[in-house]
């Protein structure tokens, strides 16, 4: 990794597309979790590649891992975005995106309530603030953890922990009206 970023450093293109390769994905799905638009998630794609391009001698790993760089680009320019214009709900009509596995196992019924509990969930999602949404997103989407969030975010890890619970509890609120 080290000389991965080193080439990335040097200007080296082929170290950057393997960044990019790499990455793609998981800025995405995030980006698509934050902003509920596959249009949208797409151009902060774009975008935030294009900052780590021009940002990629800014990359201290003595701060902090790649991954970590690259989801705090990630959740800024989404939460720079979001303060610009409302989201738009989630449809799982989207093609092609990588969300959490909607496993269409069981009797019909059981995937309809499956379904319609997810789309709650997003619905009730899209609700929440910027800050809120994003920590709920890098540690339940994501996989991060606490410290993992408090690094992408810039806040102190008992920030974190609050933001969580406020929006956890926001949460049970709105599906509990729905």
């Amino acid at each position: 990794m080290a000389d991965l970023m080193e080439a990335l450093r040097a200007g080296d293109v082929s170290a950057f597309e393997t960044v990019f390769q790499d990455y793609r994905k998981m800025v995405f799905k995030t980006a698509y979790l934050m902003t509920g638009r596959k249009e949208e998630a797409e151009d902060i794609l774009q975008e935030v590649f294009v900052s780590v391009w021009r940002s990629r001698n800014s990359f201290n790993p003595k701060k902090g891992k790649l991954t970590t760089w690259i989801y705090r680009i990630t959740v800024n320019q989404c939460m720079s975005r979001r303060r610009k214009k409302k989201p738009a709900l989630l449809s799982l009509e989207e093609k092609n995106i990588n969300l959490p596995d909607m496993k269409p196992e069981g009797q019909p019924e059981e995937v309809l309530v499956t379904r319609l509990e997810y789309e709650g969930l997003m619905k009730a999602m899209s609700v929440l603030d910027s800050k809120h949404r994003s920590v709920l997103i890098l540690r339940y989407f994501n996989d991060l953890s606490y410290d993992e969030i408090a690094q992408v975010v810039g806040v102190p890890l008992g920030t974190v922990k609050s933001r969580i619970s406020q929006a956890l509890r926001s949460l049970r609120t709105q599906m509990s009206i729905q």
